[in-house]
């Protein structure tokens, strides 16, 4: 017997879980930002362009394009050349040497009066060239193709004004360029990535209850694999009274009077960076010799942060600078330990040939805030 089939067929849903899936992106081997001045005497055409002035009153120079960072792209506004590279070896780490060459593009202005006294003005593009060498992770299978290069912003000033009365058509100008410039290392590369496909969503409705538009920021970026530290902290102590506020034991000797001063930040936006520590002792007592000092910490190799019962400890390692009262520089090591809680507190310990320095800080008010950070999770094994 034949049973007619009645109601609908159930189709089964279609699967889109988490898979992996190959894609082509480009990587960033490489990114600096850096600002750079240029001085440049740039030659104008022998025959001067139709409308401009004979007689030169006045110059003045722009840069031609001067996009903002936002959008951060990985297409270049400028053409960089190599012109040489060698292999460097950096902390153990294999990098290049590299020369650029870039000719920035700047529009040259020119205003005055033309052979019959009327009033003329032209705008002659030129070239400035720019050469520097910056070290870069640039593997040698990489050419021009994989570099980068963009002028985010900069000034552009004339240094060779004509004199007042005004002057014949210069043969050249002489330009000073300050620039923020971008270097980036990039090479298409294909990853496996966990990932599903995306469905539409629904329309959003538009809101009427405001005249103003939204504010839309850009989206911080975290992935840049530039790790970013445990904790954050800044603090603030100036004109301790020595030893009253802090004990100072300068090359095995207890100092008797003085003030002393811990001033900066560690981390800020918990990014290595933003670091800042500046300690400086000035010695107050009439008898020689002068034992004054100012401390500046240059980088640090370790940090170690713990939050417990209410009070937030950082602890940082690393190389620093003293400048005595003789003038003399030293190179020092450091280490520096902050304490955030009922009652702040710092030990810093210095270092160097012939220089040893402890400051311990015994009451010096709510001057050191420290902050926890939130870093990538640790991978699991």
């Amino acid at each position: 017997m034949v049973r007619p089939i009645r109601g609908s067929q159930v189709i089964p849903p279609v699967p889109n879980n988490v898979q992996a899936e190959c894609i082509c992106v480009p990587k960033v081997y490489d990114f600096v930002v850096f600002t750079e001045d240029i001085n440049a005497t740039v030659p104008l055409p022998a025959t001067p362009p139709a409308g401009c002035p004979t007689t030169v009153t006045d110059i003045f120079c722009t840069l031609t394009t001067e996009p903002s960072f936002f959008p951060i792209t990985c297409v270049t506004n400028g053409v960089c050349t190599i012109l040489d590279r060698r292999p460097i070896n950096i902390d153990g780490v294999n990098a290049a040497l590299v020369k650029l060459r870039q000719d920035i593009p700047v529009d040259v202005t020119l205003t005055g009066t033309d052979a019959a006294g009327n009033p003329a003005t032209c705008t002659i593009p030129v070239l400035v060239p720019f050469i520097r060498q910056v070290v870069l992770c640039f593997p040698p299978e990489f050419t021009n193709d994989n570099l980068i290069c963009r002028i985010i912003s900069g000034d552009c000033v004339i240094t060779t004004p004509p004199p007042v009365g005004g002057a014949p058509f210069p043969a050249s100008v002489g330009i000073e360029l300050n620039v923020c410039k971008e270097i980036q290392v990039l090479a298409a590369v294909k990853l496996e990535v966990l990932a599903k496909f995306c469905s539409p969503r629904p329309p959003i409705e538009i809101p009427v209850t405001s005249v103003c538009p939204p504010l839309l920021f850009p989206q911080q970026c975290d992935f840049f694999p530039q790790p970013n530290c445990d904790c954050q902290s800044s603090f603030n102590s100036t004109s301790a009274q020595v030893p009253v506020s802090v004990g100072i034991v300068l090359n095995g000797l207890t100092l008797s009077a003085g003030t002393a001063s811990l001033v900066g930040n560690i981390c800020n936006s918990c990014a290595e960076v933003n670091t800042s520590i500046t300690f400086t002792f000035t010695d107050t007592d009439a008898v020689p010799p002068n034992n004054s000092f100012t401390f500046t910490a240059n980088s640090f190799t370790r940090e170690v942060c713990t939050f417990a019962a209410g009070v937030g400890t950082q602890l940082v390692v690393g190389n620093g600078t003293v400048v005595t009262a003789a003038g003399d520089t030293i190179d020092v090591l450091y280490q520096l330990t902050l304490v955030d809680g009922p009652v702040d507190s710092y030990v810093l310990i210095i270092q160097g040939p012939l220089f040893t320095a402890v400051a311990t800080s015994v009451s010096i008010g709510n001057s050191i805030i420290i902050q926890d950070c939130n870093n990538f999770p640790s991978p699991t094994t």
